[in-house]
């Protein structure tokens, strides 16, 4: 069972985006391509200079370099677009857990409707015990 985190803009859970919190293989196979394909600028612009830096190298420690990026990107690429959904306006209104994305998606919005009609929902709170500040 995989759990998905829910992003969605502010009085719209209709059109709320379902990240899995697992390894993404196409972040790992297609790297920046993957990460432009999901507006994923920075991320973009960050592997890219990797690469191109990597290419400067020999061909051991490029290849490392080249796999390190691909296995951090596989690892990570749900996170980041994740906060490159956040930086965008989006904002984390909860998970859902599934065997698939559609089963995930059914027990989320069955809790929606289930809820009252003037309830929205709420952003899940990051802050580890209240140590960082407030966000304004």
């Amino acid at each position: 069972m995989t759990t998905y985190s829910i992003y969605a803009k502010p009085n719209d859970a209709a059109g709320a985006i379902f990240l899995p919190d697992s390894f993404s293989w196409g972040a790992f196979v297609f790297t920046w391509i993957w990460a432009l394909w999901n507006r994923m600028w920075i991320v973009a612009v960050l592997v890219v200079s990797v690469m191109l830096i990597a290419s400067a190298l020999p061909a051991v420690p490029q290849f490392l370099l080249a796999l390190g990026v691909n296995i951090v990107m596989g690892l990570h690429g749900n996170d980041l677009l994740g906060w490159s959904l956040t930086r965008r306006q989006y904002s984390e209104i909860g998970l859902s857990n599934g065997g698939s994305l559609e089963e995930a998606e059914l027990r989320f919005y069955a809790d929606v409707t289930d809820a009252p009609a003037t309830a929205s929902p709420r952003p899940v709170n990051h802050d580890v015990l209240g140590l960082f500040g407030h966000k304004s």
